[in-house]
């Protein structure tokens, strides 16, 4: 499944299971495209595991990683994807480490709207993307 833009399930509101894998996977695919490149996911549809929403509800929540080979200008590609996220009103912290081998491992990470987390990892070797949707309200039967 595909979506583009932003999902509109990014309020505080209570979602349902579907609402939150829906939003998850826009983001992520914002995310992909923001950042280029052929990315492969590390499974075929979004995970989904158990979780309580903020009312105590029983709930589903989702994580799809990606993965792609990585990028001659790591920093570059973290500010692009961070200036995506901002342009949805999301506030990105971005982060430079080096990597066991000397080489830069930039970050941009974000949280809330639409997912509970997402973060960009891009060094000269690879390129990730982790992400956790919001806890939506129903279990993993209602969405299966």
């Amino acid at each position: 499944m595909l979506l583009t833009g932003c999902a509109n399930y990014v309020d505080d509101s209570e979602l349902d299971g579907t609402q939150a894998r829906d939003a998850m996977v826009a983001l992520v695919q914002q995310t992909i495209d923001a950042a280029g490149g052929d990315w492969t996911p590390l499974s075929d549809e979004p995970a989904s595991s158990e979780c309580s929403t903020p009312e105590g509800s029983a709930g589903v929540t989702f994580s799809w990683d990606q993965e792609r080979t990585g990028t001659g200008d790591p920093e570059s590609l973290i500010r692009t994807v961070a200036k995506t996220w901002k342009q949805s009103d999301y506030d990105a912290t971005i982060r430079r480490d080096t990597i066991d081998d000397g080489r830069p491992l930039w970050s941009a990470a974000t949280t809330g709207k639409a997912v509970e987390s997402i973060s960009v990892n891009a060094s000269p070797r690879r390129v990730s993307v982790e992400v956790q949707s919001r806890c939506g309200e129903g279990d993993l039967a209602d969405v299966a």
